[in-house]
């Protein structure tokens, strides 16, 4: 069946770092790289599976990268087929300025990833810039639970998460990996049903089909959104995984695309 399929986490570089970020990730996580990292290597894996639109998601290790990462962002506004959000590290001062570019350049959201940028979830010193986001009606995305690539602690953990949810009602929150990689049931117990929004991308490889559409059900189809992760997850097999699910077409066609398009902003 033809459906139009939006990917809500996917990962490019610029072309002169992408193979050398490749290579040191890679050793990082023994993954494997299903494209070159570079934004044309995306959109060939988005053209051979049918993917209309991705959501990139950068990450700044350290405070003094947020400036050349956002503007590497900007710059990718122009691309009808990638949604490039922006970053913030949780050490660089000038975050207020930062979120107001980003939101006069049209960027969507921030994403996060609180193992890679040492920060626990719910640390008060990164409340200000949460309130910063959710003024600006920014969308946050968080990687969250396991990072099979680093060692516990882990810094998004599902109750973590939900005590931000709790302290900023407001905030638009997206929660990579279902909530929590590998801690599904305490994103069962902590996030199900919650006001944030799910992402499928590494969930079907190890959560039972039943135990996902139970959970996507039960938190609001409404909420979840496909992810992949590309290009730590090959796109077609992600996409095929959802598909068997046992969800139902109706409840498909909300999780790969119309819940995606109406959070974007995006003309399906």
């Amino acid at each position: 069946m033809n459906r139009r399929i939006v990917d809500a986490h996917a990962h490019v570089f610029p072309d002169e770092l992408a193979a050398r970020a490749i290579k040191q990730l890679i050793g990082n996580s023994g993954e494997t790289a299903f494209t070159d990292g570079t934004a044309a290597g995306l959109k060939r894996s988005m053209e051979q599976h049918g993917i209309a639109v991705s959501v990139t998601l950068p990450v700044s290790t350290r405070a003094k990268q947020t400036q050349p990462i956002n503007a590497f962002s900007i710059e990718a506004l122009g691309d009808e087929r990638l949604v490039p959000f922006g970053t913030i590290h949780p050490e660089y001062a000038g975050y207020a300025g930062e979120i107001a570019r980003l939101k006069e350049a049209g960027v969507k959201g921030v994403k996060f990833h609180p193992d890679y940028q040492s920060f626990f979830v719910d640390e008060e010193r990164m409340f200000p810039i949460y309130q910063a986001l959710s003024d600006a009606g920014l969308i946050v995305l968080f990687h969250a639970g396991v990072d099979i690539g680093l060692k516990p602690p882990y810094h998004c953990l599902p109750e973590k998460l939900a005590r931000v949810l709790d302290a900023f009602p407001s905030m638009i929150v997206v929660a990579a990996h279902f909530g929590g990689f590998q801690m599904w049931d305490d994103v069962d117990r902590h996030l199900v049903g919650r006001n944030l929004y799910l992402e499928t991308s590494f969930t079907l490889s190890w959560l039972e089909p039943s135990k996902f559409t139970d959970m996507a059900r039960r938190h609001g189809i409404e909420r979840v959104l496909f992810g992949t992760d590309s290009p730590w997850a090959d796109q077609g097999r992600e996409i095929e995984l959802v598909s068997r699910s046992g969800l139902t077409e109706d409840e498909l066609g909300k999780v790969f695309a119309a819940n995606a398009d109406r959070l974007l902003g995006l003309a399906a």
